[in-house]
């Protein structure tokens, strides 16, 4: 998925001429503590609510800071990935979108992302998920995919997590099968650790329980 099939269009950009309350405004109107500033379709950076708070007067414009606002962005092409990668690593609530020629197209929000990550795991599809604590040295999804499919399942998708162990990762398989008691069985006669299962009912409670309190969190 890249990142032009998620972008928001209903949040607008701030411009230069707006103020500091403005922005504050329109963050609290949208549930989100940053937003780019753009004129003319020329991409500035990002202002976050925290850095208008500090400001002495927040009637003020952008028109004087833009130059030195941070610039963080994706091209429209970049995988959802790398969109996860940068929120992840700046804490910001947006991400603005670029073309190729650096010009601004829109932005992803949190909220978004999380409906973009509930389409890359299949989470609304039918079936269980498994979870394994696999050595990172005996790490296999070629194998993993073979088990899962000798019992007539297939693997929707996976993901890896670390563990508070090095040596050890976890695998994540959502797989279309809702009774995995025969996959499970066969991943334990191949010396696997099933540290977790859950079928459909189970695991689209915990996803539904996860999402409401993750936009709980976005509406505080």
């Amino acid at each position: 998925m890249f990142a032009k099939e998620i972008i928001s269009y209903y949040i607008p950009a701030l411009k230069g001429k707006s103020t500091g309350d403005e922005a504050l405004a329109q963050m609290d109107e949208h549930r989100c503590s940053h937003l780019p500033v753009v004129d003319k379709g020329k991409y500035h950076g990002v202002i976050s609510e925290n850095e208008i708070l500090d400001w002495e007067d927040s009637s003020q414009s952008f028109n004087s800071i833009k130059k030195t606002l941070v610039r963080p962005f994706v091209n429209v092409y970049s995988h959802v990935y790398e969109v996860i990668s940068l929120v992840s690593e700046l804490h910001i609530t947006v991400v603005p979108i670029l073309d190729d020629k650096e010009e601004y197209i829109g932005m992803i929000s949190l909220q978004d992302l999380a409906f973009a990550f509930s389409k890359i795991t299949n989470a609304n599809v039918p079936g269980g998920v498994i979870i394994l604590e696999v050595n990172v040295r005996d790490y296999s999804l070629a194998q993993a995919s073979q088990i899962v499919e000798s019992d007539h399942a297939k693997i929707l998708s996976s993901y890896i997590s670390n563990t508070s162990d090095s040596m050890k990762i976890e695998l994540v398989l959502k797989t279309n099968k809702e009774d995995l008691s025969s996959i499970i069985n066969s991943f334990n006669r191949y010396n696997y650790n099933v540290k977790a299962s859950f079928h459909e009912s189970q695991f689209d409670e915990d996803i539904q329980r996860r999402y409401e309190q993750f936009m709980n969190y976005l509406n505080m």
